[in-house]
Protein backbone atom coordinates (compact mmCIF):
# COMPACT_ATOMS: atom_id res chain seq x y z
CA UNK A 1 0.00 0.00 0.00
CA UNK A 2 1.27 3.39 -1.04
CA UNK A 3 1.12 6.10 1.44
CA UNK A 4 -0.04 9.47 -0.16
CA UNK A 5 1.39 12.13 2.61
CA UNK A 6 2.14 15.12 -0.24
CA UNK A 7 -0.81 17.24 -0.97
CA UNK A 8 0.16 18.08 -4.82
CA UNK A 9 0.60 14.37 -5.34
CA UNK A 10 -2.65 14.00 -3.59
CA UNK A 11 -4.22 16.57 -6.09
CA UNK A 12 -3.09 15.11 -8.94
CA UNK A 13 -4.20 11.58 -7.90
CA UNK A 14 -7.73 13.27 -7.97
CA UNK A 15 -7.72 15.23 -10.62
CA UNK A 16 -6.53 12.59 -12.60
CA UNK A 17 -9.43 10.20 -11.44
CA UNK A 18 -12.35 13.18 -11.77
CA UNK A 19 -11.08 13.42 -15.83
CA UNK A 20 -11.33 9.68 -16.90
CA UNK A 21 -14.29 8.74 -14.05
CA UNK A 22 -16.51 11.55 -13.27
CA UNK A 23 -18.66 10.50 -10.63
CA UNK A 24 -19.66 11.03 -6.86
CA UNK A 25 -16.69 11.27 -3.90
CA UNK A 26 -16.49 7.62 -3.18
CA UNK A 27 -16.57 7.00 -6.91
CA UNK A 28 -13.78 9.03 -7.58
CA UNK A 29 -11.99 7.48 -4.58
CA UNK A 30 -12.76 3.99 -6.25
CA UNK A 31 -11.17 5.36 -9.08
CA UNK A 32 -7.83 6.54 -7.64
CA UNK A 33 -7.47 2.80 -6.04
CA UNK A 34 -8.36 0.61 -9.17
CA UNK A 35 -6.32 2.61 -11.50
CA UNK A 36 -3.20 2.84 -9.24
CA UNK A 37 -3.39 -1.47 -9.01
CA UNK A 38 -4.95 -1.33 -6.03
CA UNK A 39 -1.46 0.59 -4.55
CA UNK A 40 -3.58 3.50 -3.10
CA UNK A 41 -6.48 3.16 -0.96
CA UNK A 42 -7.46 6.94 0.33
CA UNK A 43 -9.51 7.45 3.37
CA UNK A 44 -13.23 9.02 3.04
CA UNK A 45 -11.97 11.58 5.35
CA UNK A 46 -8.59 12.57 3.55
CA UNK A 47 -10.43 12.26 -0.02
CA UNK A 48 -13.56 14.29 0.87
CA UNK A 49 -11.40 16.80 2.13
CA UNK A 50 -9.13 16.91 -0.71
CA UNK A 51 -11.85 16.75 -3.35
CA UNK A 52 -13.94 19.89 -1.31
CA UNK A 53 -10.86 21.93 -1.41
CA UNK A 54 -10.23 20.96 -5.16
CA UNK A 55 -13.99 22.34 -5.50
CA UNK A 56 -13.52 25.62 -3.25
CA UNK A 57 -10.08 26.04 -5.82
CA UNK A 58 -12.19 25.80 -9.01
CA UNK A 59 -10.79 22.83 -9.93
CA UNK A 60 -13.75 20.34 -10.24
CA UNK A 61 -17.61 20.95 -9.37
CA UNK A 62 -20.43 19.34 -8.87
CA UNK A 63 -23.48 20.55 -11.68
CA UNK A 64 -26.71 20.22 -9.95
CA UNK A 65 -24.63 18.59 -7.04
CA UNK A 66 -24.22 15.44 -9.26
CA UNK A 67 -20.96 13.86 -9.54
CA UNK A 68 -17.46 15.66 -9.65
CA UNK A 69 -16.03 16.63 -13.16
CA UNK A 70 -13.06 19.21 -13.88
CA UNK A 71 -13.16 22.49 -14.72
CA UNK A 72 -11.80 24.41 -17.45
CA UNK A 73 -9.54 25.14 -15.07
CA UNK A 74 -8.95 21.70 -13.32
CA UNK A 75 -8.07 20.58 -17.12
CA UNK A 76 -5.23 23.10 -17.20
CA UNK A 77 -4.20 22.04 -13.76
CA UNK A 78 -4.17 18.22 -14.44
CA UNK A 79 -2.02 18.83 -17.44
CA UNK A 80 0.71 21.22 -15.53
CA UNK A 81 1.10 19.05 -12.79
CA UNK A 82 1.35 15.87 -14.69
CA UNK A 83 4.16 17.47 -16.26
CA UNK A 84 6.01 18.55 -13.57
CA UNK A 85 4.92 15.39 -12.23
CA UNK A 86 7.10 13.61 -14.87
CA UNK A 87 9.93 16.12 -14.30
CA UNK A 88 10.60 15.08 -11.11
CA UNK A 89 10.31 11.57 -11.21
CA UNK A 90 12.85 11.91 -14.15
CA UNK A 91 15.14 14.16 -12.40
CA UNK A 92 14.49 11.97 -9.22
CA UNK A 93 15.43 8.95 -11.45
CA UNK A 94 18.61 10.04 -12.40
CA UNK A 95 20.03 11.47 -9.54
CA UNK A 96 19.36 7.84 -7.76
CA UNK A 97 20.03 5.56 -10.48
CA UNK A 98 23.91 6.77 -10.57
CA UNK A 99 26.87 4.73 -10.73
CA UNK A 100 26.75 5.02 -7.15
CA UNK A 101 23.31 4.09 -6.51
CA UNK A 102 23.77 0.85 -8.56
CA UNK A 103 27.05 0.16 -6.57
CA UNK A 104 24.85 0.18 -3.41
CA UNK A 105 21.98 -1.91 -5.44
CA UNK A 106 24.41 -4.24 -6.09
CA UNK A 107 25.76 -4.66 -2.79
CA UNK A 108 22.29 -5.02 -0.99
CA UNK A 109 21.54 -7.44 -3.53
CA UNK A 110 24.59 -9.73 -2.43
CA UNK A 111 23.69 -9.29 1.07
CA UNK A 112 26.42 -7.06 2.42
CA UNK A 113 24.06 -4.76 4.32
CA UNK A 114 23.76 -0.97 4.04
CA UNK A 115 27.41 0.72 3.41
CA UNK A 116 28.86 2.84 6.49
Amino acid sequence: MVRIEDRSLLDLLLLGAVATAPGDGAAVLRAVHERSDRAVELSRRVGYRALHRLERNRLVHRPDGSGYRLTAAGTRSLRIRRREYDEQVRAVRAVTSGPGAAADRAGRVRGSGPRA
